[in-house]
């Protein structure tokens, strides 16, 4: 269907200003529509009765809400729940996710975004005592600036600023403290518990999930937002699915039809290309893209579903066999999906250089029937999406960096220490890779007096992999690593060798954390005597503060064992970028 579908806003006047909303279907505020086929229909009812103009056939109300925010005055300092939370306690209403962006404001203009609390009684203390510029976190912002506030964010538009939002379909919103402000000679509600409730303890800094996306601006389970700059012409391609507009600055037109600063208008699913003319920047806002993650250990193979953000929607798991039977319940399980792109965590080795012609392939994998198995191509071709390969470690590496204990954090080791040892490593906030990825279980250790156990590894007897994976437990001391937890010499020589390894990490690519994972670190025992012999190995050489609180240095990993494939989903994210 070929239709632009303009709206009149829903004018709020409020206590600090007024609001604008563009584009809503919500029973606070549904727009009607102003021309075209569904003229004066609200937007609600073409949402039900009119599926085709948008391209899916998706069940609930419309999924967005889109405001412009004139602030004159503060806004209250707010929290908003999650959709879990206000199912539960705002009978069914969704959560609210949101996004900013700064239309206009004063120089000196700031924003409420987070808070100082480092516990829930804390925060609860500073509420209770009006404490609100030691609870507060206050930034200055500029014209341009964008954040995404994730529930449980506390957060607050200041005065003389013009937002452009972007949100969830929900009107629930938690007030936390109003300033002793008066509506009608009474104190507006607050919502103090609740808001103690849902908020975020400690505080995680706003996220715009840029990840290098020219124009992306955020990307998550509810929604994509790019801007774009235009300044002549700009060709957009066909999309199945609706687009909604929104004019930043400028002006300019689409298909005869003028537009301007703070509108926005419904681009229909199957519109087909169409051109914006101008010098204007616009926003805009589609349903968010689904991605795929295939993580592959010798003994398991999962393929999940999932978005930007690291929400997992779906997955599924099975043994891992041979390729005749694995890849074509792989192939089967994504081919439905509509994946924008797939990411895949592999065992090695495997060809990681994507220009290698045998990239995304299994290289002498000890798995004889997975040797110079062509996975990439043969998934690629089945699927036709674009796929992006690394090692599993990697994979887990980048989970943990993305979403886990090492968010932000530039130089990182990930090590797994279970079938094999692995590591997946970063440095300046990239993966290691160069002739190939990183094959950690391989450094050579030396071997503590009195050890004459053969060793593991049919390569290299003294490497760490050989002394110190879980086979090897098993095989020098005749059990598995779950039955000797009762065995302090088991885990003083196991520390020893892993300890030496580490050494061999912090000297080389000196990362500011290290996170150890898998089956053998399941041995909580081994984390205070790794840390204390990495200690001792050192010798004083290095003084870091990363060294000195090693306690929050070397530390298990932090996703219940999903790092690895909320890895292989944000490699899927990577390879849309191509």
């Amino acid at each position: 269907m070929r239709e632009l579908i303009f709206l009149e806003p829903v004018v709020k006047k409020l206590i600090w200003g007024k609001e604008y909303w563009t584009v809503s279907a919500h029973e606070s505020g549904d727009c009607l529509i102003s021309g075209g086929t569904f003229d004066g229909m609200h937007l609600s009812e073409v949402w039900r009765d009119h599926k085709e103009a948008f391209g899916v056939d998706m069940d609930g109300e419309f999924p967005f809400i889109v405001k412009v925010i004139d602030a004159r005055d503060a806004l209250s300092i707010q929290v908003h729940p999650d959709c879990e939370y206000a199912k539960e306690h705002e009978n069914g209403a969704k959560g609210k996710t949101e996004c900013w962006y700064v239309m206009e404001c004063d120089r000196d203009a700031s924003i409420i975004i987070g808070h100082n609390a480092k516990s829930r009684e804390e925060a609860r203390k500073m509420v209770e005592e009006n404490r609100w510029q030691e609870f507060l976190r206050e930034i200055p912002v500029k014209k341009g600036d964008f954040f995404q506030i994730t529930p449980g964010t506390v957060h607050a538009i200041k005065q003389d600023t013009m937002i452009m939002e972007i949100q969830q379909s929900s009107d629930v919103t938690y007030r936390l403290y109003d300033y002793g402000r008066l509506r009608n000679g009474s104190p507006r509600e607050l919502h103090v518990d609740k808001s103690l409730d849902v908020m975020m303890i400690p505080h995680k800094d706003a996220n715009c999930f840029t990840n290098g996306i020219p124009g992306r601006l955020a990307s998550c389970r509810y929604y994509d937002v790019d801007r774009y700059d235009i300044s002549g012409v700009r060709d957009f391609e066909k999309s199945e699915t609706f687009m909604i507009i929104s004019v930043l600055e400028g002006e300019g037109g689409i298909d005869g039809r003028k537009i301007r600063a703070g509108e926005s208008f419904i681009v229909s699913g199957g519109y087909g290309d169409f051109s914006i003319f101008g010098r204007l920047s616009i926003m805009v806002t589609r349903l968010p893209e689904l991605f795929g993650g295939l993580e592959i250990s010798g003994s398991e193979m999962v393929c999940a579903l999932g978005y930007a953000d690291g929400a997992i929607t779906d997955r599924i798991s099975f043994p891992t066999t041979e390729p005749a039977d694995s890849i074509p319940k792989i192939i089967d399980y994504f081919k439905d999906k509509k994946i924008r792109a797939l990411g895949i965590g592999s065992f090695g080795p495997v060809d990681v250089n994507p220009d290698s012609k045998t990239y995304g392939t299994i290289l002498e994998s000890p798995k004889l029937p997975w040797q110079h198995y062509p996975l990439k191509k043969v998934l690629e071709e089945a699927l036709n999406v674009p796929i992006k390969v690394d090692s599993a470690a990697n994979g887990s590496c980048l989970g943990e960096m993305t979403f886990g204990c090492a968010e932000g954090i530039d130089n990182v080791g990930y090590v797994t220490v279970g079938t094999g040892i692995g590591a997946g490593m970063a440095v300046n906030g990239q993966l290691v890779h160069g002739m190939g990825h990183p094959e950690f279980g391989h450094i050579l250790v030396s071997r503590i007096e009195g050890d004459d156990y053969k060793g593991k590894c049919p390569f290299h007897p003294n490497c760490v992999e050989s002394l110190a994976s879980g086979p090897a437990i098993e095989e020098r001391w005749g059990s598995r690593a779950e039955d000797l937890s009762d065995r302090p010499e088991v885990w003083e020589m196991e520390a020893d060798y892993i300890s030496q390894a580490l050494m061999s990490m912090v000297l080389t690519i000196s990362p500011r954390k290290i996170i150890l994972s898998g089956g053998v670190m399941r041995q909580q025992q081994l984390f205070p005597l790794i840390r204390k012999k990495l200690i001792e190995k050192l010798a004083g050489y290095i003084h870091t503060g990363e060294i000195e609180d090693i306690d929050n240095y070397v530390v298990p990993a932090s996703l219940s064992d999903d790092q690895g494939i909320k890895g292989a989903i944000q490699l899927g994210v990577l390879a849309a970028l191509k």
